[in-house]
This record gives C-alpha cells, structure tokens and sequence, in this order.
C-alpha cells in the first residue's frame, strides 16, 4: 500500500468517512493537530509475532500519520487533504536502492522525515 494512500484511508477514519475496525483511536493536540494511538502490541515473547504486528497496516499507518504536520491531518475535507498530503510528500526524495552503490537511509518516509528533522528543515 503507498504512502498517499494509507494517508488517505487514515483521514477518512479519523473523520468518520471510513470504518475503524483496526482500533486506532484518535485525538487532538493543539500543537501536533489529529494524533492516532499506536494500538497496543499483543503480550507475547514470540519474535515472529511481535514482527507481523509492527509491520501490520494499524502500526505503519499510526506511524505515518503521527508524521505529518498538523496543517495536513487537520485538513477539513478530503480534496483538501490530498493536496497538502501530495505537496508534504514531494518534499521527500525518491531514492530507491542501486546495485553497487551505498545509500543514505532505506528509502522510508520515516527516514526522510528523520534526516529533515535532524537537519531543522521545518515540517
């Protein structure tokens, strides 16, 4: 699933236009905007488990979406988010990996946002 479009599929549950049947709970903060709760992990030792549950689709989404700035999960209406969303998302490079040669990161928008934050680009 793309980036843009899990972003999507977020703003449409944290505004009621999607179900929310993977138990991401949403709430305001006057500095961040719309913030979603990471859904709790399940008690269990098992690498395997721990592994399928931080790559499911409720884990990477609440990620994604804690990463956007508070003027893109705040939009009001759909067209407008998509908008800000793709704006937000050109500023990050596109640098998939190359036979032979070293990368600066693994390509995540959460790895590019890292280095942008790091760097004190504003968000």
């Amino acid at each position: 699933v793309s980036t843009q479009s899990t972003g999507i599929m977020m703003w449409k549950m944290a505004n009621g236009d999607a179900p929310n049947n993977i138990g991401v709970k949403f709430y305001y903060n006057n500095r961040l905007g719309k913030r979603a709760e990471v859904p709790t992990s399940p008690n269990t030792t098992q690498v395997s488990i721990a592994t399928k549950y931080h790559n499911s689709f409720a884990c990477r989404a609440t990620r994604l979406w804690n990463t956007l700035p508070s003027n893109v999960n705040t939009a009001e209406d759909l067209a407008s988010f998509k908008v800000l969303l793709g704006k937000w998302l050109e500023r990050f490079p596109d640098r998939p990996p190359v036979t032979g040669y070293t990368r600066q990161n693994n390509n995540s928008i959460f790895d590019w946002v890292r280095i942008a934050t790091r760097e004190g680009e504003a968000l």
